[in-house]
């Protein structure tokens, strides 16, 4: 037998609707700005990056080839005399001051030095006319992603573009609302991965 719902009940039960709904709504919130945000700054080294290492002045550098390395797990770098330098995280720049200033003047009186990052890429697959791996050249979004890649094709639902983060991150981009509003349009960023559903006729 069911007992009767106090007064009291009755009254903490609309606080906590409200309270349910107002941690929902913040949910919802957090996840559409999310999508905003960068997993990684793209201006800075990452872990797994392939970079080259060029060091060139003195006479015995010279007909050197360029030192290739990858960014191991624990941020570092190997170089001959000077061991490990942590390199994930900081700009190309950044990286060859300080190598510079681990050879200079203790191994050279003088010393150029040049890191080259590998390409970074990001992939556009489904229902456009050239699906590809695409280089990452700086700030783009999913709307120019897939120009990039040569447009939608006639079969394509545009409006339930599935783009999935390195990080793992999934969301859903409308993107015939997306070329009315830029605002709807995202930012893509290296390692992402844009699908284009077929529509169905």
């Amino acid at each position: 037998m069911m007992r009767g719902v106090s007064m009291k009940e009755w009254l903490v039960l609309p606080a906590l609707l409200a309270a349910a709904m107002l941690t929902c709504a913040a949910e919802t919130a957090t996840n559409a700005v999310s999508t905003n945000v960068p997993p990684q700054n793209p201006d800075l080294l990452q872990k797994g990056d392939t970079i080259k290492i060029t060091l060139s002045g003195p006479r015995d550098l010279e007909g050197q080839q360029p030192i290739q390395q990858t960014i191991k797990e624990d941020g570092t770098i190997t170089l001959e005399l000077i061991g490990s330098i942590v390199a994930a995280g900081k700009k190309k720049g950044d990286l060859e001051k300080e190598i510079h200033s681990k050879y200079v003047p203790k191994y050279y009186k003088h010393l150029t030095v040049v890191v080259t990052p590998d390409s970074r890429f990001y992939f556009v697959d489904g229902y456009v006319k050239n699906p590809s791996r695409q280089v990452y050249l700086g700030e783009t979004t999913v709307l120019k992603a897939i120009a990039s890649a040569g447009g939608f094709t006639d079969y394509a639902k545009k409006s339930k573009v599935k783009v999935t983060r390195a990080s793992g991150e999934t969301f859903i981009i409308d993107c015939d609302k997306a070329l009315k509003n830029p605002q709807l349009d995202k930012p893509i960023y290296p390692g992402d991965k844009i699908y284009v559903p077929m529509r169905v006729f």
